[in-house]
């Protein structure tokens, strides 16, 4: 059953709504942006494995922002679709769309966590930082819904055990939304419970150590060696759940 919505819920829906809509006419994060030279293994095999995902298949991207990533996949997918939050994304990924050609792809705004899409219409949907936005219950529920018999769902999402990584965000309060939570345990046994079968890939412990030198010739090297070292760790029940961000593989049962 459905969890009806709140007061709280609305107002949740519209901070969400009004912090994306400035993001996006005018991203400012570069400050926060330089971190992410030490996930670039993360985004690389989600890239991946989506495009794999996507060929011949009725793809949706959860949280699309400008379209850019449907936009690509387009021509290898049967149908590509995206929503989003933000109007203002939207209609810029709109704009581009047409201007491509692309009969294939539809953009729309709506709530990630009440789609109006109907049961089963996707073989694959996917997303990069949204799950941790939103009411996480609702989200599966809405995910598992519109995807058919077999079909997967893929995201990348952060993490929030690790101490040093929590201290960042509470003195940086403004580069994200008050309602966000990123992934805790407990969160990956509601993905367990939800899905037939899960797959999670753990990034981002020793290699943050590379960021200071992500404009050096050092940097190669000291990703290769921190990579390396961090594989090793996450192999640690326990130490996994330091990263800062996971690859999930979800599917639904046949």
């Amino acid at each position: 059953m459905k969890t009806a919505w709140t007061a709280d819920d609305e107002k949740r829906l519209a901070r969400e709504r009004d912090f994306h809509n400035a993001r996006f006419e005018h991203d400012d994060r570069e400050a926060q942006l330089k971190y992410y030279a030490a996930i670039v293994d993360c985004f690389q095999d989600y890239r991946a494995r989506v495009a794999a995902l996507a060929t011949g298949a009725d793809i949706l991207e959860y949280g699309c922002a400008y379209g850019d990533t449907i936009l690509h996949l387009a021509g290898r997918a049967r149908s590509a679709s995206g929503i989003d939050i933000s109007d203002v994304a939207v209609a810029r990924g709109r704009r581009r769309a047409r201007e491509a050609g692309l009969a294939n792809v539809r953009l729309e705004v709506m709530d990630a966590e009440a789609m109006t899409f109907a049961d089963d219409s996707f073989d694959l949907v996917f997303g990069s930082g949204i799950i941790h936005h939103l009411d996480i219950g609702r989200a599966l529920g809405e995910i598992a819904r519109v995807l058919r018999p077999g079909g997967r769902a893929l995201f990348v999402e952060p993490l929030g055990h690790n101490p040093a990584i929590a201290l960042y965000r509470r003195l940086t309060p403004d580069a994200r939304t008050p309602d966000e939570h990123p992934l805790l345990r407990p969160d990956f046994k509601r993905f367990d419970a939800a899905f037939g079968a899960t797959v999670y890939r753990f990034y981002g412990l020793t290699t943050l150590a590379a960021v200071p030198f992500r404009r050096t010739p050092a940097r190669r090297p000291i990703i290769a060696a921190t990579r390396a070292l961090d594989r090793a760790l996450f192999a640690l029940p326990a130490v996994k759940w330091w990263a800062w961000y996971a690859l999930m593989e979800l599917q639904v049962s046949d």
